[in-house]
């Protein structure tokens, strides 16, 4: 059960970094998140119920999330929307959205391939898989976060987050910050 509960927080942990990410850095409130992670594990279900590669299936649940963060975006900067309530609207019609995408209120993924198979030849004891998945998952956003922000595009959507009126007078187009941003944290 431990290791099971350690799995799963790494993997949650994703969620943590999303929100990092908008609210911490971007200083944008998001309640957008609450309706985009669950919308990228409906579409990764659905995707894998119909045949899809496990990893493909995960790749269209973040394509998806991306997507839900756009609207937010788009909704807020072009909207003129105010922050918590382009989020709270995103959130409320991606439920409708989720079960759309399933035609059914859930779908089982009993017997149907999982990335977890993968693991299957190294043996690994009950869980570990999953720990080792997030693990993995985890190494490669931070990993992936940090070359971001180090790039010259990263630091001005930290500057946006920062102070957008200066990064407006040093050029950066902080709509578009605001926009990729909400699209990164909801992968």
């Amino acid at each position: 059960m431990i290791i099971s509960s350690i799995g799963q927080g790494m993997l949650w942990s994703m969620l943590g970094l999303g929100i990092f990410m908008t609210y911490r850095i971007l200083g944008f409130p998001d309640m957008t998140t609450e309706g985009s992670f669950p919308l990228g594990g409906a579409v990764c279900v659905a995707a894998i119920t119909m045949g899809v590669n496990p990893f493909l299936a995960t790749l269209l649940g973040v394509l998806a999330g991306m997507c839900a963060g756009l609207v937010t975006g788009l909704l807020y900067t072009k909207g003129k929307i105010p922050v918590v309530l382009a989020g709270i609207l995103v959130m409320s019609a991606l439920n409708s959205v989720m079960l759309f995408i399933m035609k059914s209120p859930n779908l089982s993924l009993l017997n149907m391939p999982k990335i977890q198979d993968v693991f299957q030849p190294l043996n690994l004891p009950e869980n570990y898989d999953t720990v080792f998945i997030g693990l993995l998952a985890v190494t490669i956003v931070i990993g992936l976060m940090s070359l971001f922000f180090n790039t010259e595009f990263g630091q001005a959507y930290i500057a946006t987050g920062d102070n957008e009126s200066m990064a407006k007078s040093l050029g950066i187009h902080t709509e578009r910050m605001t926009n990729v941003g909400l699209m990164l944290s909801m992968a």
